[in-house]
């Protein structure tokens, strides 16, 4: 039996990931690495500790490289519908989101 690809696309999908913040990690690297990884299309970011990745791989795939990136932090991957939204966020944040949904829904 042929071995399957870990990583196969699909349609894109958006992500919450949120993660316990403390004094042992360097964000700013966290940071520029998760955003620079080759399975987030793209994200957003307006509230600490928490992102919105979009991405065409699913949430396993995703979930590997993140831990790549900090090993045995603990973090919520968890698959989000943009067609149901509500809070309290800047104009441009409303709007990239707006964005990603008609991207999602029309794919």
């Amino acid at each position: 039996m042929p071995k399957l690809p870990t990583k196969v696309r699909g349609k894109r999908r958006a992500y919450l990931l949120t993660f316990d913040r403390d004094d042992f990690i360097d964000y700013t690297e966290l940071h520029n690495n998760l955003v620079e990884l080759p399975e987030v299309t793209t994200w957003w970011h307006y509230i600490k500790s928490s992102y919105i990745l979009i991405s065409s791989y699913s949430s396993s795939v995703v979930s590997k490289e993140l831990m790549k990136l900090a090993p045995n932090k603990r973090f919520l991957l968890i698959e989000i519908n943009l067609n149901n939204k509500n809070g309290w966020l800047p104009l441009d944040a409303w709007t990239w989101l707006n964005n990603q949904k008609d991207i999602i829904n029309n794919q």
